[in-house]
């Protein structure tokens, strides 16, 4: 007695609508050509560069979206440890169940809310804000985003919902952006000084790299929002699930916090074809010899792509805007 009929409806609607967004998906990544992709033009909106494939129809969309009380963010400026940092969550929401998660990609476990790869050419696709309106209520949504503060859908503030946030050392965000650019827009020829200029002038995508970060950084101490730094998941992964899972309401002991951690390194998420999204990109793009989207996963790669200048010119900044608040980086 007592359960509703919704619970007793759901297990059967479950695995019925999982199957029907994974052939979505696929079915969509089949058909995209490297030339579809839109991710290094930019336009603005509302003060913040966006990809093309950020679309505006859907940033308008997101002003009323539906946002559960449940639902779990990860939010990130670009190439901050996103694709890490989700999969640590995805783990923690699977209570440990490992095999469950392999069953799946991390890309359609979590799904992207603003991006629509391809959406300036292929209008008929469902948009992905519109797909995780399906996915089932039984469980919390993990929702992966790049999008400044300001610009993600208003009930995730209003509602307080879980948000972790990642902060990186701006120069070792450059270096993989710089990467990352490369890898998804093969044909633009993309060289580091051209690069660099935008990524310092914040025209790129997902804006300002500085006032990304303090948005977040001046909410830390808010209950809902749970700050990570890249440098310090690097010198303790362990020390880092353990801290997320308490974030996320969760209790493990220590042979399932051993057990994601293990799974959550990144030699071990490299090689692994439901963590590295590699295995999707190259259904688009080809194969691409000498590129990874998990390409070293370290800190201090800048170290051998700044020029003296380039260094001093983020360093400026980050005295300038990130100092006052009290943000600083080795």
């Amino acid at each position: 007695m007592g359960q509703t009929v919704s619970g007793y409806i759901e297990p059967w609607i479950r695995p019925w609508a999982e199957y029907y967004l994974s052939w979505k998906f696929e079915r969509y990544i089949a058909k995209l050509k490297p030339e579809d992709l839109k991710t290094w033009e930019v336009y603005d909106y509302e003060g913040v560069a966006l990809n093309l494939d950020v679309l505006p129809s859907t940033m308008d969309d997101l002003k009323t979206l539906e946002i559960r009380h449940d639902d779990v963010f990860i939010v990130t400026y670009a190439k901050a440890g996103t694709t890490w940092t989700q999969e640590i969550m995805s783990c923690i929401l699977h209570d440990g169940d490992l095999e469950t998660v392999n069953k799946t990609h991390t890309m359609r476990r979590v799904p992207f809310l603003e991006m629509n790869f391809g959406g300036t050419v292929h209008s008929d696709y469902t948009r992905t804000h519109k797909m995780i309106g399906w996915m089932p209520r039984s469980s919390p949504r993990l929702i992966k985003s790049h999008l400044p503060g300001q610009l993600l859908p208003p009930q995730v503030w209003e509602k307080k919902v879980k948000i972790v946030y990642v902060i990186r050392n701006p120069k070792d965000v450059a270096a993989s952006y710089f990467h990352h650019s490369r890898m998804m827009s093969p044909l633009n020829d993309i060289q580091w000084d051209d690069f660099f200029e935008k990524f310092h002038s914040g025209n790129i995508g997902f804006g300002k790299w500085w006032e990304h970060f303090l948005y977040f950084w001046e909410r830390r101490n808010e209950e809902h929002i749970c700050l990570l730094r890249f440098e310090d998941m690097k010198k303790d992964l362990r020390g880092t699930v353990k801290k997320v899972s308490e974030f996320l309401g969760k209790s493990f002991p220590d042979d399932v916090i051993d057990a994601i951690t293990d799974h959550c390194t990144f030699a071990n998420m490299k090689k692994n074809p439901m963590t590295n999204p590699d295995v999707v990109i190259e259904n688009i793009m080809g194969k691409q010899e000498g590129t990874s989207f998990m390409r070293k996963g370290v800190v201090g790669d800048s170290k051998t792509h700044l020029s003296e200048s380039q260094a001093a010119a983020i360093d400026a900044v980050c005295k300038e805007k990130l100092a006052p608040a009290s943000l600083t980086f080795d």
